[in-house]
């Protein structure tokens, strides 16, 4: 009997099997192990190639949508270059900020504070902030506002505070927002800030670009409602109530009705075409008036103007919620500031609207 003890005196016949057996069975370990990874690469490989698959399929899919995306490519451009002109440059700005003045001016709201602040770049544009302060009615403030957001600009409104005076016109204490395009050098130095770009993202499968729909700003209209800080219901014009006939809040207000009438003063008087009209300084315009306008904030309208005087009328709310009459005049001035906006008038004068 054959001992592992004794193989070396074993016949050589039998111990060349032995060697034979024990290299078949090495061989067939290392196969295994090599067939083992084989399996193991095999399936990755298939796995990979569902992943292709999948990119490929999805690829096609792309490719019957690239017409469209071309189209929305051309869309977006179109309306980029839309949005970019409401954005003026840097030397269309001063334009703007006249607009904005004039347009105040127009509603018969006084500017008492218009301080443009430092420029403030915001990546893509740049924005302009401007302190406000305006003294006026309330209607004609709402009136101006909407008007800013009616121009071909874009202009935002911040920070309001409303503040009720002791001659019932209001202050608005506001910061605007006026945007326009960077220059060269603005371009350049946020370019040497900007980090850098990271890697891009993967294109959306579906389509998410939607173009802008166009808000159109209505009109201001106070027609119907009472001022807020005055807290005055509406009545019907020529309704009777208590001493006198109330008002007609729905007509559109008048330049001079946002200025206490204390704050004017008659600097003269103008004929022209046989018609008497009194040259009124309110702030540092002249606006002239004729009998059948309105000036002040309750309501006043002009019942007589002559070479020495300005006659009118008032109509006031009572707390019982019935309306009473007042009249007063305006003397003609012609001491300093005054006859100095008097002698200007040889120029036509601009008449409140």
């Amino acid at each position: 009997m054959l001992s592992l003890k004794t193989a070396s005196q074993w016949p050589l016949r039998v111990r060349f099997a032995c060697a034979t057996l024990a290299g078949v069975l090495m061989a067939a370990l290392l196969y295994l192990a090599w067939l083992d990874g084989l399996v193991a690469a095999v399936q990755v490989a298939q796995g990979e190639e569902a992943r292709l698959r999948a990119g490929l399929l999805l690829a096609q899919a792309r490719v019957g949508q690239l017409p469209q995306w071309r189209l929305q490519q051309r869309q977006a451009g179109a309306e980029l270059a839309r949005l970019e002109q409401q954005l003026p440059d840097q030397q269309a700005m001063a334009a703007l900020l006249s607009d904005i003045n004039a347009a105040g001016q127009a509603r018969g709201v006084q500017f008492s504070l218009f301080k443009p602040g430092a420029a403030r770049p915001q990546g893509h544009y740049v924005a302009l902030p401007i302190a406000i302060q305006l003294r006026g009615g309330y209607h004609a403030m709402g009136a101006l506002l909407a008007d800013l957001a009616r121009l071909p600009r874009i202009v935002t409104v911040h920070e309001l505070v409303l503040t009720a005076g002791k001659d019932r016109l209001l202050t608005l204490d506001a910061v605007l927002h006026a945007y326009r395009l960077p220059d060269a050098q603005e371009r350049a130095a946020q370019a040497a800030l900007a980090p850098k770009p990271a890697a891009p993202a993967p294109v959306p499968a579906a389509l998410a670009w939607q173009p802008l729909v166009d808000v159109d700003v209505p009109p201001y209209e106070a027609a119907g409602f009472a001022d807020p800080f005055g807290a005055l219901p509406v009545a019907q014009a020529g309704q009777q109530q208590g001493g006198a006939a109330a008002p007609d809040l729905r007509r559109p207000r008048e330049a001079l009705e946002s200025v206490a009438v204390p704050a004017m003063r008659m600097v003269g008087s103008v004929r022209q075409d046989g018609r008497l009209s009194a040259l009124l300084l309110a702030g540092e315009r002249v606006y002239r008036v004729a009998a059948g306008q309105y000036l002040g904030p309750d309501h006043g309208r002009v019942t007589q103007v002559s070479e020495q005087a300005l006659e009118y009328r008032e109509v006031l709310r009572e707390p019982g919620g019935g309306w009473r009459e007042r009249r007063g005049s305006l003397a003609l001035q012609k001491s300093g500031a005054a006859a100095r906006a008097s002698a200007r008038q040889d120029a036509p004068a601009e008449e409140a609207p």
